[in-house]
């Protein structure tokens, strides 16, 4: 495969295969796979983008570019939406939702301090958490952690003006299995948490990055 340049009063550049243009049934069989790693990195040689009338000129459908690549010497087709808002909320700049990571943490913290430890949000998580669920700044990100249903069970209960000593108990009991299940303090899972937290903040970065490639990539024109 190869690209060849037509002059003319433009130049045009055309996707080729053994000296002949692509035609289109042969582009739309191409596999379609992202051209990024997990951290956002390019992985392939993008070549340029194809616009596909059927597709692109659509007003239902959100500005995108079919990007074609090479990796390992197979040509492929990335759909990347054109704008930064569209993408995935993980790789936008909004709020960063750390569900695993992030439940997991405020169970433990949750846990923690009501057995009387403050080594996390000085102490008072049990009275930040509002609809099931903790912000903070976290590594210069804000971060919304969820709770888990037993977290927010045990925080019910314990504001709860009817409450027992038994329902309380109950209530515990319930979150400290969960947290027990999964063999981790709170310390252990805020540095899970950061690693999260850092390997999305780069991941974002390595995106727009991505973003800014493939915008200055040239059209290319197949053939019928």
């Amino acid at each position: 495969m190869e690209l060849a340049t037509e002059e003319a009063a433009v130049t045009i550049q055309v996707l080729s295969v053994n000296g002949k243009r692509m035609p289109k049934t042969i582009y739309s069989q191409l596999q379609h796979r992202s051209l990024l790693d997990d951290d956002c990195t390019l992985r392939g040689k993008p070549w340029g983008y194809v616009v596909d009338p059927k597709c692109c000129h659509r007003s239902s459908v959100q500005p995108h570019w079919h990007v074609l690549y090479e990796l390992d010497g197979e040509l492929c087709v990335w759909v990347v939406p054109k704008s930064l808002d569209d993408a995935e909320s993980r790789l936008r700049d909004v709020v960063y939702e750390a569900r695993a990571a992030g439940a997991a943490f405020l169970d433990a913290c949750v846990l923690e301090n009501r057995r009387g430890r403050d080594d996390f949000f000085q102490g008072q998580v049990l009275g930040l958490v509002r609809n099931d669920e903790v912000r903070a700044t976290i590594e210069d990100l804000q971060v919304r952690l969820p709770c888990s249903h037993e977290a927010a069970e045990l925080l019910r209960v314990t504001k709860a003006s009817w409450s027992t000593r038994s329902a309380l108990e109950a209530a515990e009991g319930a979150l400290s299995a969960k947290c027990q299940a999964r063999g981790k303090d709170a310390r252990q899972l805020y540095d899970e948490l950061v690693t999260d937290i850092r390997s999305v903040k780069q991941a974002r970065t390595n995106y727009k990055s991505a973003l800014e490639v493939v915008g200055q990539l040239p059209q290319l024109f197949l053939g019928a």
